[in-house]
């Protein structure tokens, strides 16, 4: 069979981000390994992708495990309330930043700060890790990383920021404009944090002030597109109600 890997690896990483369809990826390659025996690990760690994308943690992790991908194996563990084990799973592994950063991690949900992160550690990994505990419904997880908040900004200011990108993008818009207020004040030049107070008070229909920030954002970034595409909307959102009275 004629098999080209890197087209197959790459289509199905576009359809499980960009297309938000591990399904389609998990039938798809589960059909080839099973029809074509094919043996490729990088296939199979794609597929593995997918369950977890998928929240099937328990099928991600079995493959993880026989591929010896201890920190992925080690996260699955994690969200299905495994603690012990992927702790295991991720002292026993060769030292990586991720794995570095997923050692810190385990520690920070039970609100220890025995170990410290780096700078790029948490820029790295703190929004996306947020985000999978808060899908997996691992709430406590995610409250007791927040809870260390103040220890995690003294080495990256911008943990605040990636705090309130995690609560906006999974549901918690209410609680996220209180640390895209505090990463305002530690970094009041970052353009990132204006656009997401704005997002945020579109959100609550308060379209003046997010007008406001967005406006603030520009001045600090006249490149920054999301801010200018939220604009016209609200620009479009405002002329529709004029012509509504």
């Amino acid at each position: 069979m004629d098999l080209n890997v890197n087209k197959l690896v790459n289509d199905a990483t576009l359809e499980i981000l960009v297309n938000k369809n591990p399904k389609k990826v998990i039938r798809d390659l589960y059909e080839l390994i099973n029809t074509s025996k094919v043996e490729n690990e990088v296939i199979k760690s794609v597929l593995a992708f997918a369950f977890f994308e998928n929240k099937n943690y328990f099928e991600a992790a079995i493959i993880y495990h026989k591929l010896n991908k201890y920190y992925q194996a080690g996260f699955c563990e994690l969200l299905l309330g495994n603690k012990a084990k992927a702790r295991e799973l991720w002292f026993n592994a060769q030292d990586s930043g991720a794995v570095c950063w997923a050692r810190c991690l385990i520690d920070l949900i039970e609100v220890k700060v025995d170990l410290i992160p780096t700078f790029l550690q948490i820029r790295n990994h703190l929004e996306s890790d947020l985000g999978y505990f808060i899908q997996a419904g691992k709430l406590d997880y995610a409250e007791n990383v927040i809870q260390c908040s103040d220890f995690l900004a003294d080495i990256n200011p911008e943990t605040n920021k990636f705090i309130g990108k995690a609560l906006m993008n999974n549901g918690f818009s209410n609680l996220s404009v209180n640390f895209f207020l505090k990463s305002q004040e530690l970094i009041p030049n970052d353009p990132e944090v204006y656009f997401y107070i704005a997002r945020y008070s579109f959100e609550t229909g308060a379209l003046n002030e997010a007008r406001h920030f967005l406006k603030q954002c520009i001045d600090l970034n006249a490149s920054y597109t999301p801010a200018k595409k939220l604009l016209d909307e609200i620009g479009e959102v405002l002329l529709s109600n004029v012509n509504k009275d």
